[in-house]
């Protein structure tokens, strides 16, 4: 088996206990950036197993793996593994499922904050010497929009209802038992954008949801909003993103996650009204220690003929 997460087992010795409990021999291939296509098609040739973060598993990378069976995610979102070429070689893809959904949570409540009151400006302003104070927003009464009602969405919700927030939420999969509880409105897209006054991002990256944060989104969404993604940074169009806060049409941004990572010269962190952090939602210590056994223990359940808890596909 080759491990190419790099955090994989950097909070804890579990997680390499569970691979040698179940007589899984392994290499480790680690670097603090994420493996590419061109990277890993020499290298995963003579593996059954990967172990993989965020590294790029493609149809290409799936073809040159002939004795390839297993792929176990280091995290949740699977937007970098071809699926379909998966499938169609009969690989097991299992997901580290409900592993980092309070540390994505928190961390999009506490860029809701640090937007809200300008934080991040005001520390480096002060830090400056300068001293303006700009007047925040407070989330008391205000309207959260959640965009996707999974395990992170849900951690959100369940979270911002203590600080008397209103909560619609748009989701193809509506959980109604949950609504009801936390007296959440489902409504449709247009209608969330509309009456946001936060907007967050917790649906995977997929065809459907490819920019779905697009100009023609953006519009509907109220000039005093701000809008925070955790999820993936292809929900988000950044181009009218940009033009979107330069023309104040929306108050503000944070970004985790980008189009393309690390981002480089982006347009968007050269803007006061955006806030970014290079992805660490899923970045805690507690969530990469459960990342790290939850995707061993597919590894080890697949090698010793059990059914797999966490399999995707």
């Amino acid at each position: 088996m080759l491990i190419t997460a790099h955090s994989f087992g950097s909070c804890g010795k579990a997680a390499f206990d569970i691979l040698d409990g179940a007589k899984v021999k392994y290499s480790i291939m680690h670097r603090k950036e994420i493996f590419k296509e061109e990277d890993l098609i020499d290298e995963v040739k003579s593996f059954d197993a990967l172990i993989v973060g965020a590294d790029v598993i493609s149809r290409k990378v799936i073809e040159n793996a002939p004795k390839l069976r297993i792929i176990s995610k280091h995290g949740v979102g699977l937007d970098n593994i071809d699926l379909e070429a998966a499938k169609e070689r009969n690989i097991v893809v299992a997901a580290a499922i409900g592993s980092n959904n309070i540390a994505v949570a928190e961390l999009t409540i506490c860029l809701m904050l640090a937007l809200a009151r300008r934080v991040a400006l005001c520390d480096r302003e002060v830090k400056a010497g300068e001293w303006n104070r700009y007047k925040g927003m407070e989330l008391m009464g205000s309207t959260l929009g959640v965009i996707g009602t999974g395990k992170i969405g849900k951690e959100v919700i369940a979270r911002m209802k203590s600080f008397g927030m209103n909560v619609l939420a748009f989701d193809l999969n509506q959980d109604k038992g949950f609504a009801k509880e936390y007296n959440v409105k489902y409504v449709p897209l247009n209608e969330l954008l509309a009456q946001a006054d936060f907007l967050c991002i917790h649906a995977p990256l997929t065809d459907s949801t490819k920019y779905l944060i697009n100009k023609s989104n953006l519009i509907r969404i109220k000039r005093t909003a701000i809008l925070i993604n955790t999820a993936r940074g292809g929900i988000v169009d950044e181009d009218a993103l940009y033009s979107a806060l330069i023309n104040k049409e929306i108050a503000g941004a944070a970004i985790d996650t980008f189009e393309y990572e690390p981002p480089g010269r982006n347009r968007l962190l050269e803007l006061d009204n955006v806030i970014a952090t290079p992805h660490i939602g899923a970045y805690t210590k507690e969530a990469i220690d459960k990342m790290s056994k939850y995707s061993a223990e597919a590894i080890a359940q697949f090698a010793k003929g059990e059914n797999i808890k966490n399999k995707v596909i």
